[in-house]
């Protein structure tokens, strides 16, 4: 899959702080699904993953919770357009285990949530092996 911008309605970024907010002070994990057309990604729906580590400083998606948004994505016609989770005590930015864990490679973009200011901090990255490149950034 080629790179393509991401379009993430208020709603949706809404959903991914509230779920960041509840699994404090635990990391949590979720997917974005929706529609890729003419190198625009438009989510249209968050579906929160279960963190089988229940750690606030690795999350691992839990098996029979990503298989069921996977269900619902082919159910709805929609597909991964991003991976979300949340970094409870630091900023947003990608860790070294972040980008040894990506087993989606540079296809998928990575939207972090960051709780390291008095403000929640939202940025999408790419993630390759050894390096990431910001795609876009929000502030709550």
């Amino acid at each position: 899959m080629n790179r393509f911008r991401l379009s993430i309605p208020a709603t949706i970024l809404d959903a991914v702080w509230n779920h960041a907010r509840s699994e404090r002070p635990n990391e949590c994990c979720g997917f974005l699904a929706g529609t890729l057309a003419d190198g625009i990604g438009t989510v249209a729906r968050c579906l929160p993953l279960v963190n089988e580590r229940a750690s606030p400083i690795a999350f691992r998606t839990e098996a029979r919770s990503v298989l069921a948004a996977f269900r619902a994505m082919r159910a709805a016609g929609q597909e991964l357009l991003a991976i979300y989770h949340s970094h409870p005590t630091s900023a947003p930015i990608p860790s070294r285990q972040d980008l040894a864990e990506n087993s989606y490679g540079p296809s998928i973009p990575w939207l972090i949530v960051g709780f390291a200011g008095e403000e929640v901090e939202v940025r999408v990255w790419w993630l390759d092996t050894d390096s990431y490149t910001e795609m876009v950034s929000w502030r709550a």
